[in-house]
């Protein structure tokens, strides 16, 4: 076998999904050795570089670059804001400013303006009624909660039975940077997407479809997260999805002006005009562009701001991969469930792309859409195709880990280029999977 297992059979007929060097490192190990190896090697990177560093953060206040929980203060802040004032005042920055400093002092910087909708404020206004890090560990527990939830209801409908690779999932699931240090550690929101998503996929499968878009519209609370997906919903005809959305964020809309009047949307809106300034969305930046993951803030990198030529660099290739995936979006309508689920996967991947404002925790929608490419690849049994997603997903775990690093030294974001291979990727195996099922459709006739 010269040295090598190409198609080792693990427990009960499943491969392993990579060629073996046996005569270096012996045997081909199964699945339970797997998951003793992987989960061996996530506990010792959560107890030396989460853990621990956490510990020494709420100790002294000094940390590692990571591990600081400063984005939770912007939520327990508007959430307090909500609990001792005038829902109506919630946009008003100076308050924000006074807020966020009366819990934590900067030192080096200054707090930006907090740009969640109105009804953010309303579900953090419980957590800020006791004590900042009570509060803080209270909702990492319920953030935990989602994550796990979402990514169990992705799993469920595409390995059933199968407990050893769905171990493997979520070992890799919890072990993803942009999950533990940009959510989980700084106290981000997230995770509330991964559950959304996670869910709505889910009920799709089942054809649940306007609960699917119920599900959905839990993603209101940051509308850039929706800037593909409800294309994707019509350009798949997804009408009943749609709607099961638009009365999901119409439920949102109306108990939260029961709560603070109608006033308080011209304020989010003007609000939000403000924040596009901030962000830099009608000039220069001032965020620190190396810690998204957008082709925006990339391309603003590489071409040293928003110049002539990074405008047209990001309308040319957002122009060329919007017009694809519209086109495959449309064709995979009516087809099977591989094409469906693909067609998920690829819409949550160029999401993180496309965008005008996409910071490194959002990259936690990765998890689904790599788990949902996985799935689809497993009812289409394509084995080729299956290893190099299964090999991409794992290189993108681990070099999550210190990508920010990366970025913060060099100025290039290396998520976003794994990213945009992996969404590559999807759109080929779309494709494949829509021209496979228009061949099977065309009828053969024999000539005689």
């Amino acid at each position: 076998m010269n040295g090598e297992n190409r198609a080792v059979d693990l427990d009960g007929g499943r491969k392993f999904p990579f060629p073996w060097p046996s005569r270096i490192l012996g045997p081909t190990p199964g699945l339970k050795e797997m998951n003793l190896v992987c989960w061996g090697v996530f506990a010792a990177l959560l107890v030396t570089r989460f853990c621990y560093p956490l510990w020494i953060q709420f100790r002294t206040g000094v940390g590692s670059f990571h591990i600081r929980p400063a984005d939770f203060i912007y939520f327990y802040g508007i959430g307090r804001i909500a609990n001792e004032y005038p829902l109506a005042r919630l946009y008003d920055y100076n308050l924000q400013l006074k807020t966020f400093n009366d819990i934590y002092a900067l030192h080096d910087g200054a707090y930006g303006p907090s740009p969640y909708p109105p009804f953010v404020a309303l579900c953090f206004g419980p957590f800020a009624r006791v004590p900042f890090v009570p509060a803080f560990f209270l909702w990492a527990s319920v953030s935990l909660a989602l994550y796990l939830t979402g990514i169990a209801a992705t799993v469920k409908g595409f390995f059933p039975w199968e407990r050893l690779k769905v171990s493997l999932i979520f070992c890799f699931a919890l072990a993803f940077a942009p999950f533990l240090y940009s959510t989980l550690a700084n106290g981000q929101i997230g995770t509330v997407a991964v559950c959304s998503v996670g869910l709505a996929i889910a009920q799709d499968r089942r054809s649940k479809l306007f609960s699917s878009g119920l599900a959905l519209s839990i993603l209101a609370y940051k509308p850039t997260l929706l800037l593909l997906l409800i294309p994707m919903l019509l350009l798949t005809r997804r009408f009943r999805t749609l709607f099961g959305f638009i009365t999901g964020v119409a439920a949102l809309i109306l108990a939260t002006t029961a709560c603070a009047g109608t006033q308080i949307w011209a304020s989010y809106a003007h609000f939000l005009r403000y924040f596009g300034r901030v962000a830099g969305f009608g000039g220069q930046p001032v965020l620190r562009l190396w810690k998204y993951v957008d082709f925006s803030s990339f391309f603003q990198t590489v071409c040293g701001g928003r110049t002539m030529t990074e405008t047209v660099l990001f309308i040319s290739v957002a122009s060329a991969i919007a017009g694809t995936l519209a086109v495959l979006l449309w064709k995979s309508a009516g087809s099977g469930r591989p094409a469906q689920s693909l067609a998920w996967a690829a819409t949550l991947t160029w999401t993180l792309l496309l965008n005008v404002y996409v910071p490194g925790y959002d990259c936690v929608l990765a998890t689904v859409a790599a788990i949902v490419t996985l799935g689809a690849l497993k009812e289409l049994e394509w084995s080729t195709a299956m290893r190099w997603a299964v090999f991409l997903s794992i290189f993108i775990c681990v070099a999550s880990w210190d990508s920010d690093a990366i970025a913060m030294r060099h100025g290039i974001q290396p998520l976003t280029i794994l990213l945009a291979i992996f969404g590559l990727g999807q759109l080929f195996l779309l494709r494949r999977v829509i021209e496979r099922e228009l061949s099977e459709k065309v009828p053969v006739h024999c000539v005689g």
